[in-house]
């Protein structure tokens, strides 16, 4: 539960806020709010206050910063600081009647002034600023996206999510809008796929903008074996690339263990297989942990034994199990003890009122 609440608690603030994190500093994040840049540290207080109309990639314990047409650096602390221009490279902004442009090392002109800023290159662009939009410019001087979006995300393997005004899409590094914004939220995961929130529901996307999921989902969180899914209080299963492992069917899933998952539905604990598949229906009312391939299970208040595969190797019939030495079981069974193999064969029947194994 305390997972959950901090991640809905996290999620709509971002989303109040277009929060974006620093990739390069995990102790502070840029926010976004009412057109204004700001920026806040990882608890949550603010560092500077939403005021600035540009603040750029945060490179070297500073970030570029634009204010009123003024351009400075501030620290991780808000601090401010001198705005070191750059002066090598393919192309090196200049600044001219209070606009920027591009130029080559070589003074020959690439773009004129016209930007409200241009941030630093990385990858072969950079991005440029126009009233409070922001774009994307080659080292050639071309536009390859026209100054349109309220933020542009760093690139990863190509992609980068994009917001315009409140809505997330996603462009590619050749400028080519993969995605429309059109959801309240992407969020990058595993295999080049991206978990998208719409409307309050969730599913996911590929790089190509496929939808592979459709947004169906009242919420997505991260487990141990994947995400879990959540739907009409039930609970189901994806991959860590978003790919389905099975539907919100069941009240609880625990963690994958011997390759199968222990699932409760209607307060019986069944199995699935790790592909999802359902090996023993909901018949138990306990199913403990899984111990060299085999777990104890309790029915009507006895105590038996399966398999990973579902097998029964001790039906329910024992009041106790408990391990012993030599890969044996105690069991307790009307008040007297026994022994039990592994493998369920009865070496000692519960005649006696004690056992001691040395």
């Amino acid at each position: 539960m305390k997972t959950k609440i901090t991640f809905i608690g996290l999620f709509i603030w971002g989303i109040s806020l277009g929060m974006y994190a620093q990739k390069d500093n995990k102790e502070w994040a840029r926010v976004y709010v009412d057109g204004k840049f700001g920026v806040i540290s990882n608890s949550g207080s603010e560092i500077v206050k939403p005021e600035f109309d540009v603040i750029d990639s945060y490179v070297k314990k500073a970030a570029t910063v634009v204010k009123n047409g003024e351009v400075f650096a501030i620290n991780e602390f808000g601090q401010r600081q001198p705005y070191i221009a750059e002066t090598k490279g393919k192309a090196i902004p200049y600044m001219e009647n209070n606009k920027w442009g591009l130029k080559t090392d070589k003074d020959v002109n690439l773009t004129d002034a016209k930007y409200d800023f241009i941030g630093k290159f990385d990858k072969g662009h950079a991005h440029i600023y126009v009233n409070g939009k922001m774009g994307l410019i080659s080292e050639k001087g071309t536009e390859m996206l026209r100054p349109a979006y309220t933020l542009i995300q760093d690139f990863e393997k190509g992609k980068a999510i994009v917001l315009l005004d409140s809505l997330y899409g996603l462009v590619d590094d050749k400028g080519i809008e993969v995605i429309t914004p059109q959801y309240h939220l992407i969020q990058r995961i595993k295999g080049n796929n991206y978990l998208i929130m719409q409307n309050g529901l969730w599913g996911v996307l590929n790089d190509r903008g496929q939808i592979t999921v459709a947004p169906k989902y009242s919420a997505i969180l991260k487990c141990k074996d994947g995400y879990k899914t959540f739907m009409n209080g039930k609970t189901g299963l994806l991959t860590d690339e978003g790919t389905l492992i099975f539907e919100p069917t069941y009240d609880a899933i625990y963690d994958k263990d011997n390759n199968v998952f222990i699932v409760v539905l209607d307060g019986l604990y069944g199995l699935l297989n790790k592909n999802g598949k359902q090996t023993l229906p909901p018949t138990y009312n306990y199913i403990d942990k899984f111990d060299s391939g085999r777990a104890f299970i309790l029915h009507d208040n006895l105590w038996g034994m399966i398999n990973a595969e579902g097998v029964e190797l001790i039906a329910p019939q024992f009041n106790a199990i408990e391990e012993a030495k030599d890969k044996t079981y105690k069991v307790h069974k009307d008040n007297r003890q026994g022994i039990l193999k592994r493998d369920g064969l009865m070496i000692v029947k519960p005649i006696y009122q004690d056992i001691t194994i040395y």
